[in-house]
């Protein structure tokens, strides 16, 4: 018995020193604002918008993680706190939108987690992500 208990407290202080169930990775907080126009968006009524930032592996394989976004409607805020409330890891990123109105993308897809042209680079430093609907990356299309 006493070494069943020694040997789940030594599984156990590794996992903590070592940061199980987030890969021993490092979590960055990432806090950003969606804006129209240069103003704070806000989408009509009923209308609900969703954020999902998808990591773009550099070997080409799909991510096994997404990471959604909390967003304050009122302030045009967000904040992707990842899987623990912590963070996400460091990594480039696609981030999706959705323009949700009677459980429809208003945006049909055209800027979800495949098709949209908005990418980031997360890193340490990135303390802030500013997206613009009426501004998209040069050679995209406005959104709606």
């Amino acid at each position: 018995m006493r070494t069943l208990f020694a040997g789940w407290t030594t599984v156990l202080i590794l996992c903590v020193a070592q940061g199980c169930g987030d890969g021993g990775e490092k979590l960055l907080p990432l806090q950003g604002r969606l804006l129209k126009g240069g103003e704070k968006f806000e989408g009509g009524p009923d209308e609900l918008i969703q954020i999902t930032f998808v990591p773009i592996l550099p070997d080409g394989k799909p991510p096994r993680d997404h990471y959604y976004a909390n967003v304050n409607d009122a302030t045009g805020t967000f904040v992707a706190a990842g899987k623990t409330g912590k963070g996400m890891p460091a990594g480039k990123y696609r981030v999706a939108l959705e323009l949700m109105r009677k459980r429809k993308d208003r945006y049909k897809g055209k800027y979800d987690q495949v098709n949209s042209p908005y990418i980031f680079d997360i890193d340490q430093n990135t303390k802030e992500i500013v997206i613009d609907v009426d501004k998209p990356p040069v050679g995209s299309p406005p959104i709606l």
